[in-house]
């Protein structure tokens, strides 16, 4: 009875002790601390990365982290980076931190006001998490905040409070998510707003117009991309908005009313790429960039007057914009893609240095590709037409010209690129004018002549993919082709006209661009079929003039001494194999002789036990007979 007491007073009395002290988790001890510069590199800031690589024990209780000292009171910024978090805790105060990210984990709910001590928050990152709805009490207490992101995560609801007192919110990322509704109401609340990304949502439509007052003046830049928007109306932005950019691509959108964009009067980028639009609309004046490639548009827009970057490739515009149009600061066009036949311009483009006409129907170079039209031009794409012969009429000066996917090209013949001047590498560079030409998956091509590129330089030759089984020796200063030549996927005739190819041009590109040399190989004659010609490089005779075809690749001629011609890798391999062979032999007579030994060896104890045995029953015989008689 006493003992039972005695137990009961030791119980009593270790529930009444003060419980096991808190150790809180020094986050320093388990992650990566260092002082690095900021983003902008104006000054230094106390890093703290914890990702999955770090021995960390109960992270998920960030009420027990302890910031580390910061005794040069730098701005803290801390990642805590796929940790497997599936709770957001309430983190300790610490008035220095400005920046918290926690990408790539698993957050899925969160402890009320989990910010609210540290007030100076202006950087905040919960990306690639599954948060499913954000209610008012996540960004309660972090006034400061200037940049929210939220983007992969599951978000279907914003709490219209949610976003309230954040007076200093200018960044906010809702990219993919599940929000079939613009948030208006919640982002109504952010007065100095001037980023938005909604793309990759699942948003049908736009209700900006419903908004009132100024709540997005501020707004510069409005992502809606990769949504299932299919009409942009004429009352689908508000008239008092200063957008910049706008990205409306990879949607759905069908109907654009002619003045939807004319009550934007800064924008200078719009994105409508990879939509069904049909029709034509109005442009607003101050576009600058104009995006809308993969379409069903048949007939040019209006541009204005100070557009830069046009994009209208893989749509179904069969002739060009009126004659009357001046594109005088136009730099880029793309009308890859199309059903163009004719490329004829009035007027010329001073400031273009990208044009893209591949893929549509042209027959032959333009009469209007010259350099008094298109003096600054720098790269011209004419892939994918219909031409089967190439000639340029005037001159035209160039960095890059692409010929590639002619399917009716068959010759590339005499001044076919006379005219076509190279503005070199280095524009400060007068001496080296060349151009990088770019001739490859022309399957019809089996030619070219030798004075094609008679008065012209070329910096790098790509005539990979073609049909080509010779070239000439003449078609160009091979050494001054500084970027190389790509041969590569040609059916190659390796006979004695493509000698040279073994002598001057091979070692040039072996010590330049091994790598182009990896399928240069040999289509006929039927001995060296698939050969690479690598194979003969630093051969001292003439290889592809003697008999050494007609006997095969490894065969020598007749009139040479085949131990001489025989590579040194296959006097090694003929070595190993005899080495081996003799010792096989050695290893087969050593069987055979033990093997006959073992079987003298065994008979002999066989004959030497029978007689023992012999012996040993005669002996018994007599003792029984003895027995018998007495």
């Amino acid at each position: 009875m006493r003992v039972f007491i005695f137990l009961l007073f030791l119980i009593d009395y270790r529930l009444c002790q003060d419980p096991e002290p808190f150790q809180a988790i020094k986050l320093c001890d388990v992650c990566v601390c260092s002082e690095i510069n900021d983003f902008d590199g104006t000054h230094l800031v106390f890093n703290i990365l914890c990702s999955e690589w770090d021995r960390i024990k109960n992270v998920t209780d960030l009420d027990k982290i302890e910031w580390p000292q910061n005794t040069n009171g730098l701005k803290i910024s801390a990642t805590f980076e796929g940790l497997q978090l599936n709770t957001l805790g309430k983190l300790p105060p610490n008035s220095q931190v400005e920046s918290l990210q926690f990408p790539n984990n698993a957050i899925e709910i969160y402890w009320p006001e989990p910010f609210s001590h540290v007030p100076n928050l202006k950087k905040l990152s919960l990306a690639s998490n599954k948060i499913r709805s954000i209610t008012f009490d996540l960004l309660k207490g972090i006034e400061q905040l200037e940049d929210l992101d939220l983007s992969d995560n599951k978000i279907s609801e914003i709490n219209q409070l949610c976003f309230k007192n954040l007076n200093n919110l200018k960044r906010v990322n809702l990219q993919n998510n599940q929000l079939t509704m613009m948030p208006i109401e919640a982002i109504l609340q952010l007065p100095v707003l001037e980023e938005l990304d909604l793309g990759k949502n699942n948003i049908f439509d736009l209700m900006l117009q419903k908004t009132s007052g100024n709540g997005l003046t501020g707004l510069k830049r409005l992502s809606l991309k990769g949504n299932k928007i299919r009409s942009v109306m004429t009352h689908s932005f508000p008239d008092n908005n200063n957008l910049e950019f706008l990205d409306l691509s990879n949607n759905k959108i069908e109907l654009v009313e002619d003045k939807s964009f004319l009550s934007f009067t800064n924008l200078k980028e719009l994105n409508l790429g990879s939509n069904n639009i049909t029709l034509v609309f109005d442009l607003p004046p101050s576009l600058e960039i104009c995006i809308l490639k993969i379409n069903s548009m048949r007939h040019w827009p209006t541009f204005p007057s100070g557009i830069k970057y046009i994009d209208l490739s893989y749509n179904r515009l069969e002739t060009l914009y009126d004659a009357d149009t001046s594109f005088s600061y136009l730099e880029i066009l793309y009308l890859g893609g199309n059903q163009i036949k004719e490329f004829d311009i009035a007027n010329p483009l001073p400031q273009l240095f990208i044009l893209d006409l591949s893929f549509n129907l042209l027959q032959e170079i333009p009469k209007t590709l010259s350099e008094l039209n298109f003096p600054n031009l720098e790269d011209l794409r004419l892939d994918g037409n219909i031409i089967d012969k190439i000639y340029f009429p005037n001159v035209i000066v160039l960095k890059k010209l692409y010929l590639n996917d002619l399917p009716k090209l068959e010759n590339v013949e005499e001044k076919a690129f006379t005219n076509v001047v190279g503005r070199g590498v280095d524009e400060k560079d007068d001496v080296s004018k060349c151009f990088y030409l770019y001739l490859s998956n022309c399957r019809s091509l089996s030619s070219i002549h030798e004075n094609a590129f008679e008065g012209t330089d070329v910096c790098m030759l790509d005539v990979s993919y073609n049909n080509l089984t010779r070239l000439p020796r003449d078609l160009l200063q091979w050494g001054s082709v500084s970027e190389g030549v790509n041969l590569q996927h040609n059916p190659w005739h390796c006979g004695c006209e493509l000698q040279w190819m073994l002598d001057q041009l091979l070692p040039l590109l072996y010590k330049a661009n091994a790598y182009l040399l990896d399928n240069v190989r040999c289509g006929s004659p039927r001995a060296v079929e698939q050969l690479r010609l690598v194979h003969w490089y630093n051969w001292t005779d003439q290889t592809l003039c003697g008999d050494y075809l007609r006997a095969g690749p490894h065969m020598a001629s007749s009139t040479t001494n085949p131990f001489l011609d025989m590579s040194t890798m296959t006097i090694i391999l003929s070595a190993a194999i005899l080495v081996l062979s003799l010792i096989a032999m050695g290893l087969i007579i050593y069987l055979v002789v033990t093997r006959r030994k073992y079987t003298i060896r065994r008979k002999a104890m066989k004959r030497r036990k029978q007689n023992a045995a012999d012996m040993n029953s005669n002996g018994h015989t007599e003792q029984i007979k003895a027995l018998n008689k007495a």
